[in-house]
């Protein structure tokens, strides 16, 4: 994916095409994106609690530290299926620049919320030290 990732599509053959039946596989591609797209890759559920770093115990704030990698690797496993994805339907003659666009937004939106879920997670990790270094 552009944004994130590096494609490498890989095309195999290029055939002319008649005019109406490109028309017709494109009307019918493009009414079908948002399901396919979507139809092997499940996005990670981001059900990670982050405790209150000035109220939480050791055993809680590495709960949470373990949780927080567990949904960075189910991210990393999405995207991974995105791209897969996007190969696929590179190599079958998708349009390259639509489908980029649309697995980028899809990989993005679950970059953003795991870099949001670190980010709190890192804020109460330096409310508990700063509590705890006493």
């Amino acid at each position: 994916m552009s944004g994130k990732a590096t494609v490498k599509p890989s095309v195999d053959a290029i055939r002319p095409v008649p005019a109406a039946a490109a028309a017709a596989v494109l009307l019918l591609s493009l009414l079908s994106l948002p399901v396919s797209a979507r139809a092997d890759c499940t996005a990670p559920a981001a059900a990670v609690q982050i405790p209150d770093g000035t109220t939480a115990t050791r055993d809680q704030m590495v709960a949470a530290q373990r949780a927080v990698k567990a949904y960075d690797t189910a991210v990393k496993t999405y995207g991974d299926c995105l791209q897969h994805e996007l190969d696929a339907k590179l190599a079958s003659g998708g349009n390259k620049q639509q489908l980029e666009a649309e697995y980028d937004k899809l990989n993005n939106a679950e970059v953003d919320k795991l870099q949001r879920l670190a980010g709190k997670f890192n804020d109460e990790l330096r409310a508990f030290k700063a509590k705890n270094s006493g």
